[in-house]
């Protein structure tokens, strides 16, 4: 079992570095600040340096960011708090001397110092974090980087910065989509060709929010589901998609979807409608009526 543990730890830390030098070149330090108070002196000490080797911050387990407590064995070998409480008979990974009682306060003391910025800062956020809180702010940021959903267009940015974009830079396109209003219902209409899935884009004409209406071709029909272009932490908006034909009607009141980019946008069950392939007549307009509310769920 030792070997086993060992074995598997190597592994993981040969994949993350694998990882590590696929995004970030190994010559490229990472910058952080570090404060605090020297001696006696009230004054504030802070000044900045550069990490040449940014896992040290990590878990070398987990490869998470490390948070308080840290432990250390004997060999002065450390692990994060959840590894220590998950290692079979808290035994350590590397020289299996027993791990989960002796707290490493330098290291703890470190990380109390340390601050980085959030990784969306050139997208707009100004947080300064601690960095073992860093994982968890980035995975709430609104500033979350967004893609534009135009297809020939490989534009990212905040999501508030993105309907400036695209409509200076697509709205007068062929492709722009359906421009519409909140509370107000619009048609769409299904690419005729029964084979293909396709995509229209949204964009609110006032606040200029975009939004997507991604159709499914599925195995009955097509499925159509509506997404917001923004993180997905944020409220999602209340709609109604609704098809008529023939003295026929299909509706579903549900709500939009979030995603940053409309390449990942995939069906949610309860979240899409599905219109039967043959539920419009011969030679009929595939179109049907969405209407987004500006409430949210």
């Amino acid at each position: 079992m030792k070997k086993v543990i060992a074995a598997t730890s190597r592994k993981r830390k040969q994949d993350r570095s694998r990882a590590n030098k696929e995004q970030v070149p190994d010559d490229e330090p990472v910058s952080v600040k570090a404060s605090g108070k020297k001696g006696s002196s009230t004054q504030d000490k802070s000044f900045s340096f550069s990490l040449s080797d940014p896992d040290v911050l990590d878990c070398p387990i987990c490869f998470n960011p490390f948070t308080t407590p840290v432990y250390q064995c004997e060999n002065g070998h450390v692990a994060c708090s959840v590894c220590c409480s998950r290692i079979l008979e808290k035994k350590c990974a590397s020289c299996f001397l027993p791990i989960g009682s002796i707290r490493n306060r330098a290291l703890e003391k470190v990380l109390e110092s340390v601050k980085v910025p959030c990784a969306n800062a050139e997208y707009g956020c100004t947080e300064t974090l601690r960095y073992s809180d860093k994982s968890g702010h980035e995975s709430q940021c609104n500033f979350v980087p967004c893609s534009c959903p135009h297809s020939d267009c490989d534009f990212v940015s905040s999501f508030s910065d993105l309907p400036a974009h695209y409509r200076t830079e697509h709205g007068s396109s062929a492709s722009a989509g359906v421009r519409f209003l909140y509370d107000k219902p619009f048609k769409v209409t299904l690419n005729s060709d029964d084979d293909d899935d396709d995509v229209t884009i949204l964009q609110e004409v006032n606040g200029g929010k975009l939004f997507i209406v991604k159709n499914f071709v599925a195995g009955l029909g097509n499925a159509v589901s509506v997404f917001c272009i923004q993180p997905e932490l944020l409220p999602n908006y209340r709609c109604q998609i609704s098809a008529k034909s023939n003295g026929c009607s299909l509706v579903m009141n549900s709500f939009t979807k979030n995603t940053q980019n409309s390449a990942m946008a995939t069906i949610l069950s309860s979240r899409f409608l599905l219109i039967p392939t043959d539920y419009f007549g011969a030679g009929q307009p595939r179109a049907f009526e969405i209407c987004i509310f500006r409430s949210y769920e």
